[in-house]
């Protein structure tokens, strides 16, 4: 089965450095200085104190060469259809390409712009940063959940199931991965959008009244708006994701709240930028999220 891993930012990097030890060979797709650097060195991945290498195949977009059976996308989402496009005429039949982006809206994309792919969603958990060219993994195990949403369901599992195997990265099959994609929308819109509207990171949320009372809000908004979409997220999941944030550590910051701090290119636009369209799709209408945004705003963020 030939892979490839579209995207060498901290989710691609380090599922790379994982995948390395078990399949061995497969490409990793990278841009610009990454993949300048990535040309001579080799990847590194720092966790629970140690830091892993792996050294991989990288190429530019333009040099994939196809036939690719199983492409995982791991760009963020503004760099999602690009990352399309240049899968059209590289899958080979059967082709498989498992979206890892946040939201609710990737795998809808990847199913429209590539009419005759597999097309598998993923929910990835962990908290991953770039530290120049270092990868970091901070609290959380990795984890990815994951569902067939078009193809062979069985075959494309199985697929996955194998490659994953003896990674570290705990890979299982969801019977409702649209509640799982949900769920974890709700976490990172929420957790991303009131650290912003605080200026606190992720890990301090939780640690003063206002931001855990905020927090709850936003979360049970977007679990009204998952149930209006005719996905089952419910107070329990609000729970449960608050409990979640509640283990992080206090330095934990989200990808999200770094790039919009930095002025960087962000997800802003998928996570609680998304919920005012979305909820214009399902005819919900929302009352945190506008005040969420304007607070944002306040702070001179998203001029």
């Amino acid at each position: 089965m030939r892979v490839a891993i579209i995207g060498a930012g901290a989710i691609g990097s380090m599922l790379a450095v994982r995948l390395m030890p078990v399949i061995g060979e497969f490409t990793l797709v990278a841009r610009g200085a990454r993949l300048v650097h990535l040309r001579g060195n080799p990847l590194r991945l720092e966790s629970n104190g140690s830091i892993a290498e792996a050294h991989v195949a990288v190429c530019a977009p333009e040099e994939l060469a196809a036939p690719v059976d199983l492409a995982i996308l791991c760009t963020k989402t503004p760099g999602l259809p690009g990352a399309l496009e240049m899968l059209r005429g590289r899958l080979a039949p059967g082709g498989i390409v498992l979206t890892t982006q946040n939201g609710v809206e990737a795998h809808h994309l990847a199913a429209q712009v590539l009419p005759e792919a597999g097309v598998v969603a993923a929910r990835v958990h962990g908290f991953f940063e770039m530290a120049g060219q270092l990868v970091r993994h901070v609290g959380v195990a990795p984890s990815l959940v994951y569902g067939c949403i078009r193809g062979d369901a069985a075959l494309a599992h199985s697929r996955i199931a194998a490659l994953f195997a003896g990674s570290g990265v705990a890979a299982q099959a969801s019977a409702d991965i649209e509640r799982e994609l949900w769920q974890k929308f709700m976490l990172a819109a929420c957790l991303g959008g009131v650290g912003l509207a605080l200026g606190v990171n992720a890990g301090m949320v939780c640690r003063t009244v206002e931001g855990e009372h905020l927090l709850a809000q936003a979360m049970r908004e977007v679990a009204a708006l998952a149930r209006a979409a005719g996905v089952a997220v419910d107070e329990g999941d609000v729970a449960g994701a608050l409990g979640f944030v509640q283990t992080f550590p206090a330095n934990s910051t989200t990808s999200l709240q770094r790039d919009v701090e930095a002025r960087l290119g962000s997800e802003y636009d998928a996570l609680p930028g998304a919920v005012a369209r979305l909820a214009s799709r399902y005819g919900y209408k929302p009352q945190v999220f506008p005040r969420i945004e304007a607070m944002i705003r306040e702070r001179g963020l998203l001029l």
